[in-house]
């Protein structure tokens, strides 16, 4: 036997860290959102605040952050209409309906720092660990927008200080919530703006469910869709002594990407933009709805 030894010398290789949702997000060059996104403290409390290990790791995140940066658009849109904000916010309270875990809420508190917000929905199960980063700008509450309770509690939210601008949103709230939203809009007077981006048509198909001749309108109609047909529903269903607007922004990633703005105050009509814009016009019947184009 050989009076040396041989040692076998193994290098383990260090365990790299699991790659997370956030490091697969990335954007077109033409994406009015991914940079915007980059930029942000969001993207550096993704990546390093463990208090949002829950939103870098989950699927679809590149979708929640375009449809986020959506309602601020329009959010900011809705406000100068209703001349609210105030500096950094601080006039304004945002409540935000069917929330989920509310990544639209955490792009309006970062934006306007000074501002409340109120994420509003029913599943108590979500893991919300993030809003504690937000002490107590930010605050969860398990309601469900069709109780009388959530009606109380955005009153109570809006009378406490009269001189707060009350902003409900509402992204993608699937069949009938939608709508809910624009009857809590209008049947609260001190709310001052809504934004609402809808998203399936209701499922009950029963005559008195708002909507439910959506799909039948559309096949009557050329060139429209039974979602284009739903929004512009919607749309009518805001007073129209109030300013509303239906816009399709294309930098969000889904495909119903319809946004309704609506603030309380005259109708300023030149502040509508129907230019090279195709939208149904309705009629008395299913059969009398049309298409209709204006060029500018």
């Amino acid at each position: 036997s050989s009076s040396s030894t041989t040692t076998t010398t193994t290098t383990t290789r260090a365990r790299l860290p699991p790659r997370r949702a956030l490091d697969f997000v990335t954007f077109d060059a033409n994406n009015a959102y991914g940079q915007t996104f980059k930029d942000s403290d969001i993207a550096h409390k993704l990546a390093h605040d463990p208090m949002f290990d829950g939103w870098s790791r989950k699927r679809g995140l590149k979708k929640e952050i375009t449809e986020a940066y959506a309602a601020l658009r329009a959010v900011r849109g809705a406000l100068e209409d209703a001349d609210g904000g105030g500096d950094g916010g601080e006039n304004l309270i945002f409540v935000e309906l069917c929330s989920g875990r509310g990544f639209v809420s955490i792009v309006l508190a970062s934006e306007f720092p000074k501002s409340r917000v109120f994420m509003i929905d029913n599943d108590t199960k979500m893991n919300v660990d993030h809003v504690k980063a937000f002490d107590e700008r930010m605050t969860f509450h398990a309601l469900d927008i069709h109780d009388a309770a959530t009606e109380a509690f955005i009153r109570d939210l809006a009378n406490k200080d009269r001189t707060k601008t009350v902003v409900i949103v509402g992204i993608h709230l699937c069949g009938i919530l939608s709508h809910r939203a624009i009857e809590l809009y209008e049947r609260i007077s001190e709310v001052s703006c809504l934004v609402v981006s809808p998203c399936c048509l209701p499922q009950r198909r029963r005559h008195d469910v708002f909507g439910v001749w959506c799909t039948s309108i559309a096949r009557s109609v050329k060139h429209t869709t039974p979602y284009n047909v739903w929004c512009t529903q919607l749309l009518f269903r805001i007073p129209r002594t109030h300013r509303r607007n239906m816009l399709v922004d294309h930098d969000m990633l889904c495909e119903q990407n319809t946004l309704l703005i609506a603030s309380k105050g005259a109708l300023d009509r030149a502040s509508l933009d129907w230019s090279n814009q195709t939208f149904v016009v309705p009629g008395r019947t299913c059969a009398t709805w049309r298409t209709s184009a204006k060029s500018s």
